[in-house]
């Protein structure tokens, strides 16, 4: 099954983003440093690998280690190489990775599972069998960039899986009144979501990643990242105090995405509770 896309007015947001974007050359996103060294410790077996990727990682080099992920000894690599570019600096981003590996005994086997799905029937039913069995401590933020990588990289004739993360759910949030609830892996919640893009694709003449991209690279760079912000994206005003507030908070609930599951229901229902509160404050 494929999304079909419905009317959607396209947020004004988007379009200024790619005003910008096209007015500075279409800039391609920029590729993410990353902590060599803390990868080395945490996969000793893959000193070889891990000494031999650049010292940025961009969309293109992941996606060229996704092209052998259907099989499981292409899955692990891919799966590192999408994280790696995920975490970017992030020091504690190899420790939750090989945290995913170690509490799932069948994990590469799982990846190599969803990269056939992928391949063969598109990016939503990759979804839905991850939703089936979730792997613990992967949520649906870093799982949709190896699904980006993944069919991205196999000439299936699907489109690509665009990724879905605290920094573009703010971002829906904020322009377009779209809160979406993926606590769990919920197929319904990321089929609205493609389903949105999709539509907005096609009004603009680009691709669904492409908007998510878009989307993803203004908002991460108004919100004043040092790490992925970009100098053509980046709003004159810094936003305001309600805005970094609730901006705050969803970077929280991101981080909740490799939490024990328990501990992150109790923790959203708190943040929640805040959000309500900044939106109120926001909308004054």
């Amino acid at each position: 099954m494929t999304a079909t896309p419905r009317e959607t007015p396209v947020p004004a947001a988007l379009i200024d983003a790619l005003r910008r974007w096209r007015e500075h050359g279409e800039p391609s996103q920029r590729p993410s440093r990353w902590s060599r060294g803390s990868w080395l410790k945490q996969f000793p077996g893959h000193h070889s690998f891990l000494d031999a990727l650049p010292d940025r990682i961009d969309r293109a080099e992941a996606t060229q280690h996704a092209a052998r992920a259907a099989t499981p000894e292409g899955a692990e690599p891919a799966f590192l190489v999408a994280m790696i570019w995920g975490y970017g600096p992030v020091g504690y981003g190899a420790w939750r990775t090989a945290r995913v590996l170690a509490e799932n005994p069948h994990a590469i086997d799982r990846l190599a599972e969803v990269a056939r799905v992928a391949r063969d029937d598109g990016g939503l039913a990759a979804f839905r069998v991850m939703a089936d069995e979730p792997l613990r401590y992967l949520g649906v933020a870093f799982g949709t960039k190896y699904l980006r990588f993944v069919t991205a990289a196999q000439s299936s004739g699907h489109a690509v899986a665009p990724i879905l993360d605290a920094v573009v759910r703010r971002w829906l949030l904020a322009h377009h009144g779209l809160r979406l609830n993926i606590d769990e892996w919920r197929p319904e919640a990321y089929e609205r979501y493609v389903e949105l893009l999709t539509s907005w694709s096609a009004e603009l003449g680009l691709t669904a990643d492409t908007v998510e991209q878009l989307i993803f690279r203004s908002a991460i760079s108004q919100e004043g990242s040092a790490f992925w912000g970009e100098e053509w994206a980046k709003s004159a005003e810094p936003p305001p105090p309600a805005r970094r507030a609730q901006a705050a908070l969803l970077e929280i609930e991101g981080l909740l995405d490799t939490a024990d599951p328990r501990v992150a229901l109790e923790a959203r229902g708190h943040l929640d509770e805040l959000a309500r509160i900044v939106q109120r404050g926001w909308a004054t």
